[in-house]
């Protein structure tokens, strides 16, 4: 990430290295004046150095300016660009991997984790730099000047480092257990910011306040152990500092009564002293924020590092958008090792074949549906589109031919026209109010108040669940592909609205292979099969009649609900009889 601004980043180091050099030579002017300029009374002279520094000490701010600037923008787009890799991967792993995952915790990651990083890539290697040069800087010329007083002050090093090396297991596993309590509080935000209605019908408000702030006050637990630590840490690093200034005062200072130091050098060796101990003590805390910046960093690159589960393979091609022929072949799979959900599935369906699928819950009939859309690989067996297993087709192309109704729909927070242009992004505002049409979706969007404009909440809370319904019907129809999956289209809408989302199905079904998951008999009446799934497997392949008829299973082992379709049913069964 940072290898395409290393010339920039080129130019920010020799700014700052103009900028620490400037900055030492101040003691070196400080001295001159004191041992020239004071003791003689040369005020011209005086007043010509005195400006001539602060001259210096402008040019100093002007690069510090430029290369702070310049390293803070490039830091932005570096994390600009490790956020974006963050969310694309995310969208790139698999589905098993998300339903494992919380998504508040995912949350933290892409944003307080990211932004520890970004602290790391700017402030922190700024800071280190400019100590680092700072140091060895002063360093050289305190030796330079007089090589004993600069031992004296270059003695902090290493009992600053040892002081370093006893506190940083401590700084590690604190930053890990903020990292960790943080994350978890913001799992409980956002599980109880996208639950409201089920946290006010129970009137849980009170015990979602409580439960987000027992959770605050385990990380107030962990923030304070961590604050001690960085107390004392600092406590002694500045008794450190301190020590090395006082000896070379006094040490200094004697030298100065026998007459083999200048007063002027002695206060140029304290200046470059409380440079150098200033330094030392920065990159020593320095260190305690890199720690914090790697365990941030861990929870990033660790879900950098997960591998999708699902990948398309080398020679993967793309699958045309034509009349598609559906097979299972032998089809074997499970979530957990030894419980299989689809136990060795074999059916076929034709071009513009119906074919629904009955049986109780957990029979395994929406998971033929996510492997079909490649959420997961069947362990065993093949399902192909035209004669090709779908794993030789590109994953996009695949699902760009699957458009799914599903039960529980999921609508963005957006307006009434983008939630449907979903479907198919380049669709024209006429097409997509002719998809809405054919769904029976228009009359009710017009009488929104700002029409297809109308905001429609998260998760399209201010629509009903028919209205919602229908407007899932109409990004399936705008989306056009030759494979339609209804996972349960209807099962949570009244009577009224049912009626106008079964006119906009069988629209939709037009020309099309669909699959139909039911659990209402009106559901399954006009498909061209019916296929009865349990434990995973395929048991019966009844005729609407016969199933109506009880004539293979009776339809409440099957999960259907037969309260609302009764009369018709009983309708049915005459017929048949005659």
């Amino acid at each position: 990430m940072i290898r395409p601004y290393l010339g920039r980043i080129g130019l920010c180091l020799l700014l700052v290295l103009a900028s620490t050099g400037i900055q030492l030579t101040l003691p070196l002017g400080i001295r001159h004046l004191f041992d020239r300029m004071l003791i003689g009374g040369d005020t011209g002279a005086m007043h010509l150095v005195t400006a001539v520094l602060f001259g210096i000490f402008v040019l100093r701010s002007v690069f510090s300016y430029f290369g702070q600037l310049m390293i803070q923008l490039i830091s932005d787009r570096i994390i600009v660009e490790l956020r974006y890799q963050l969310f694309r991967h995310l969208h790139a792993l698999d589905i098993q991997f998300h339903h494992q995952q919380r998504v508040g915790d995912l949350m933290s990651r892409l944003n307080t984790d990211v932004n520890a990083i970004r602290n790391l890539a700017a402030s922190l290697s700024i800071s280190v730099i400019v100590n680092s040069l700072q140091l060895v800087g002063a360093a050289s010329v305190m030796l330079y000047m007089n090589w004993k007083l600069g031992l004296m002050v270059l003695t902090v090093a290493p009992m600053t480092t040892i002081l370093s090396t006893l506190f940083r297991d401590a700084f590690r596993r604190y930053s890990l257990q903020m990292q960790d309590e943080m994350a978890k509080s913001s799992v409980i935000a956002q599980e109880s910011l996208s639950g409201m209605e089920v946290i006010k019908g129970f009137a849980r408000d009170a015990h979602e306040a409580e439960r987000y702030r027992d959770r605050l006050m385990q990380f107030i637990v962990v923030v304070t152990g961590a604050r001690k630590t960085e107390a004392l840490f600092n406590a002694l690093l500045s008794l450190i500092s301190s020590s090395s200034t006082i000896a070379i005062f006094w040490f200094g200072g004697l030298q100065v009564i026998d007459g083999s130091l200048s007063a002027g050098t002695l206060v140029a060796f304290l200046l470059y002293s409380q440079s150098t101990t200033g330094s030392i003590a920065s990159l020593a805390q320095n260190h305690s924020s890199f720690v914090q910046a790697v365990a941030a960093s861990r929870r990033v690159f660790e879900i950098l590092d997960t591998p999708p589960r699902v990948v398309d393979r080398p020679d993967a091609s793309v699958l045309q958008p034509a009349p598609a022929d559906l097979r299972f072949e032998g089809v074997r799979f499970s979530y957990r090792p030894g419980t299989p959900v689809v136990d060795g599935i074999d059916f076929a369906v034709a071009p513009g074949e119906t074919v629904a699928l009955v049986g109780p819950s957990g029979a395994g009939k929406s998971t033929l549906f996510k492997l079909l859309s490649r959420f997961y690989d069947p362990a065993e067996g093949a399902i192909t589109i035209n004669g090709r297993d779908i794993r030789d087709y590109t994953q996009a192309s695949l699902r760009e031919a699957v458009a799914v109704v599903p039960q529980d729909v999921y609508l963005f927070g957006c307006s009434v026209r983008e939630n449907i242009r979903y479907g198919r992004l380049d669709a024209t505002d006429t097409e997509i109010e002719s998809a809405a049409r054919a769904a029976n979706a228009h009359e009710f969007i017009l009488a929104l108040p700002q029409g297809y404009e109308t905001t429609v909440g998260e998760r399209g809370v201010q629509l009903s669940g028919g209205q919602r319904q229908r407007i899932s019907i109409a990004r399936a129809l705008l989306k056009n592909a030759p494979i339609l999956l209804l996972d349960e289209a209807t099962s949570s809408v009244d009577g009224a609205s049912e009626g106008a989302i079964q006119e906009a199905i069988e629209r939709l079904k037009h020309k099309r292979t669909t699959l139909i998951v039911a659990h209402r008999l009106a559901t399954v009446r006009n498909a061209d099969r019916i296929l009865v799934i349990d434990r995973g497997r395929i048991k019966a392949q009844p005729s609407y009649a016969e199933l109506i008829a009880g004539e293979t299973l009776r339809a409440a082992e099957l999960g259907l609900r037969v309260e609302d379709d009764r009369a018709e049913a009983c309708e049915e069964t005459a017929d048949a009889s005659k």
